[in-house]
């Protein structure tokens, strides 16, 4: 089954779902547009709205699907799901019994080589601002910093760059792409070695750049062990029953609003 599956997309997801009936369809919709928009400030993360406000089983989890195939959701989410971007929040989606707002965690292929998952050999230059520093002399740094950044070719030449500008330099030399924010992922994906990716950050917390030195690519998919292949069998049972759960809630919910 895992080699006929090879291939295939997966997706790290969470949901937070609103029950809804014809009489109050509008008001749950207008509801999870507000907490679309609160998600979409960034003042929390998506699991701490899924905890107050969804009305799923997977509520206790912050609204965790785990990994998960387009053809076990929901026509309306497994077309969403792939279509969407690592870090994209999505909806209000209607679904069978109210509307619900996705949010991607991840994403992978059964058994083949995730390039998120290659190896990176990082130097990171930070320029950070004293106290007192105006917007334009801020600007005119961050612009210099830039300009030094983006001309580099090589690492070789990074910490004579760094003293130039006024910068520190710090190595990571095992940092995986997956484990950068979506944003940064994106750009390293298509970074070669030797290149800067953008600035990024705030006057408050510095400016970065990273250098890439070098990549290690990730393995290729193999099929799992015995032990391995227990555990997927035990997580797949778990999330079975959550969403049969899910879909008794979804049956059966009678929802009050005042």
């Amino acid at each position: 089954r895992l080699q006929a599956a090879k291939g295939t997309d997966e997706f790290n997801l969470k949901e937070i779902y609103l029950a809804a009936t014809p009489a109050n369809s509008q008001q749950v919709y207008a509801n999870a547009k507000q907490i679309l928009q609160e998600i979409q400030k960034g003042a929390q993360p998506f699991e701490y709205y899924a905890r107050q406000f969804s009305e799923a089983s997977t509520r206790a989890v912050g609204g965790d699907l785990g990994w998960i195939r387009a053809a076990t959701l929901p026509g309306q989410l497994a077309e969403a799901a792939t279509t969407m971007q690592v870090g994209q929040v999505a909806g209000p989606i209607e679904v069978s019994g109210g509307y619900s707002i996705l949010y991607l965690t991840d994403k992978r292929q059964v058994l083949t080589a995730d390039p998120r998952d290659a190896k990176l050999s990082l130097k990171q230059l930070t320029l950070r601002f004293p106290p007192n520093t105006n917007q334009a002399q801020a600007s005119a740094r961050a612009q210099a910093f830039a300009k030094a950044t983006q001309e580099l070719r090589g690492c070789g030449t990074v910490e004579k760059v760094a003293a130039g500008i006024g910068a520190d330099v710090v190595d990571n030399d095992t940092v995986r792409i997956r484990d950068l924010p979506p944003q940064l992922q994106e750009v390293m994906l298509k970074l070669q070695v030797g290149e800067s990716s953008p600035p990024f950050g705030s006057a408050e917390q510095g400016v970065r750049a990273l250098v890439l030195c070098g990549r290690d690519e990730a393995a290729g998919g193999s099929v799992p062990n015995s032990e391995q292949i227990q555990g997927q069998l035990e997580q797949q049972r778990v999330n079975l029953r959550a969403q049969q759960k899910l879909r008794d809630l979804r049956r059966d919910a009678v929802v009050e609003y005042r």
